[in-house]
């Protein structure tokens, strides 16, 4: 069998291979693409996925599985439908017990909800959670570092899990003048973050090396849509806002819509993957790093799509940690890269042809 990074993942894999009925995948940023095509349905189980990254479901779709991509919004899916439900528990935990109330609703009776993580993915306390949930009271299984655990639904308790009212957009003051729509599953949801707030400051400077005023905007890796809509009032008729995320695309939707004096679009990407057309200036807040590990395929990626969207005489400017070689990385795609500013925590680097 073949063996991925996160072992919770090759956990939850293993289980398949004794699974019968119709199953479902929940799948997050923590499932790998490379991993699809060596799961397969048989006479003895269907596979059905969902998913909240554009990627992932890609990748499933391509690999002849049943993937939906959405904001895990299980109401697709018929009450009592499913035989197991299989699922790595999130980085946030108001997405962790939305997933958890959802699978107590499409599980059939005595169907079983597989749960894996590690221990500071808060996986025991969520098992916990939902053996009480569920009327059965299960215990996790430690394998190496990462956990697993089955819960059979016996009976739902009355009390759901506290998921944030998950599902519903809802207005955020993110200052005296700004309120945009946003909701759990977003990074940074209810706040600005510093490197966007940062690259928003230094906007109009940057704006004015032009020789012509640009005229189109990308907003690579939107999220919510602070910086598309931060700088919707800087002389644009056309923005494009992109995210990987179901989530960050909802809320960045609502939050163009006021624009009715600027062309607008917000769509499902990996990194800008499949849009064809190009722009004056593309803006980006990378998800390049976890912690000080940095990401270089991910780099890499947006670095390249970078340079085949922009418009010939177009710029980007990036916002990173201080920590992240992006300039030198840069090099390959770029011929002019400038560090534009730095304030100690973040730098802004301009990328020109």
């Amino acid at each position: 069998m073949t063996r991925f990074m996160d072992k919770s993942i090759d956990l939850l894999i293993n289980q398949l291979a004794v699974a019968k009925g119709h199953w479902l995948i929940v799948a997050d940023e923590n499932w790998p693409q490379a991993i699809w095509p060596s799961i397969h349905t048989n006479d003895q189980r269907t596979i059905t996925v969902i998913s909240n990254r554009f990627d992932v479901a890609q990748a499933a779709q391509q690999a002849a599985i049943d993937c939906q991509f959405s904001d895990f919004d299980f109401c697709i899916f018929k009450p009592a439908s499913f035989d197991g439900v299989l699922y790595r528990v999130s980085k946030e935990r108001a997405t962790s017990h939305h997933v958890i109330n959802q699978a107590a609703n499409i599980l059939k009776p005595n169907a079983t909800l597989v749960l894996a993580g590690e221990k500071n993915d808060g996986i025991k306390s969520y098992v916990k959670q939902a053996g009480k949930l569920f009327s059965s009271p299960a215990n996790a299984e430690k394998n190496g570092k990462a956990y697993i655990a089955s819960i059979a639904l016996q009976a739902t308790a009355t009390d759901s899990l506290n998921d944030k009212n998950y599902s519903q957009l809802r207005s955020i003051q993110l200052s005296d003048n700004l309120c945009l729509k946003s909701k759990p599953g977003i990074f940074g949801w209810d706040k600005i973050d510093r490197g966007s707030a940062f690259l928003i400051d230094y906007l109009p400077q940057f704006l004015n090396s032009y020789n012509t005023a640009p005229q189109s905007l990308l907003d690579l890796g939107c999220g919510y849509g602070y910086i598309a809509l931060s700088a919707s009032e800087l002389g644009f008729n056309r923005i494009v806002a992109t995210d990987n995320n179901a989530a960050a695309l909802l809320a960045v939707r609502e939050n163009l819509k006021p624009l009715t004096h600027i062309e607008s679009d917000a769509l499902a990407t990996d990194a800008g993957n499949g849009i064809e057309e190009q722009f004056d200036t593309i803006l980006c807040n990378p998800p390049f790093h976890s912690g000080f590990s940095v990401d270089d395929q991910l780099a890499i990626k947006f670095l390249s799509q970078t340079k085949r969207l922009l418009n010939r005489g177009g710029q980007a400017l990036f916002v990173v940690n201080t920590f992240i070689p992006l300039e030198h990385k840069a090099k390959s795609y770029f011929e002019q890269i400038d560090v534009v500013a730095n304030n100690g925590s973040f730098k802004l680097i301009s990328l020109k042809h």
